[in-house]
């Protein structure tokens, strides 16, 4: 169980990022898995591959999150996108999606 991430919710990004993710792994991260969230705090994810993760299909995932009924906005972050320091503060609290 995630602390700011309901069951129903999870299946929703689950839902959204299934498309990908035969290529692709999607972690949760930030203040709705550490704790010290609010309602109005954004879901972080970080996607790691091989490869960037090519924009057109990063614009369609922004979009169904968008339309989805998740009451927060979701942040995507590529891996290949991100500062050395960045990642090592955050790769201990790494929880995958799927």
């Amino acid at each position: 169980m995630i602390k700011g991430i309901s069951e129903n919710e999870q299946k929703i990004v689950r839902s959204i990022l299934a498309k990908f993710s035969n290529n692709y792994d999607f972690y949760y991260y930030g203040s709705r898995v550490k704790g010290g969230f609010s309602k109005v705090s954004d879901l972080d994810i970080l996607i790691k591959g091989e490869n960037p993760f090519p924009t057109e299909d990063l614009e369609q995932i922004r979009t169904a999150f968008d339309e989805s009924d998740l009451p927060y906005v979701a942040n995507l972050t590529d891996f290949h996108n991100i500062e050395t320091d960045f990642f090592n503060l955050i790769k201990n609290n790494l929880i995958p999606v799927f």
